[in-house]
């Protein structure tokens, strides 16, 4: 089981990555209307995020962002990625296949908590629900 403080970190996490997916394919795009559905998602992603930091922040807990690593990984996986096809498509399936991964871990996540703060659970629920609309929204690109 995983406590309060362990969720509100990995919503944060997960909220910190998808923005930096977000902004590793967008300076590649050129179709305006994935651009446009991209900067709600990380409108989204943003608020999801400063309500988990807030969250750790008022129970006093230490804020673990994701690894300067991690980030200059994806960044470079994007960037290569982007080299061989920027079509609004390939970008479409690549944030799809991003979102299907925060889908799962989060499932998993959220399978393990132990519950007791009901609003841990609702920002979890939220960042799941922001997934999996952000899953949809792309599909209309394939």
């Amino acid at each position: 089981m995983i406590n309060d403080v362990e969720m509100l970190t990995y919503v944060l996490q997960n909220a910190e990555m998808g923005c930096q997916g977000i902004a590793s394919v967008r300076k590649k795009l050129h179709d305006s209307r994935v651009d446009g559905i991209l900067c709600e998602q990380l409108i989204k992603y943003g608020k999801i995020y400063h309500c988990a930091n807030n969250m750790l922040r008022s129970r006093g807990a230490e804020i673990r962002h994701v690894s300067p690593v991690t980030k200059a990984m994806t960044r470079y996986a994007a960037e290569r990625d982007l080299k061989r096809d920027a079509s609004s498509s390939h970008i479409a399936e690549m944030m799809i296949k991003g979102n299907t991964m925060g889908v799962n871990k989060m499932s998993h996540h959220i399978r393990s908590y132990d519950g007791k703060d009901p609003n841990v659970n609702k920002l979890a629920q939220k960042m799941l629900e922001t997934e999996e609309e952000n899953i949809r929204e792309m599909k209309a690109f394939l």
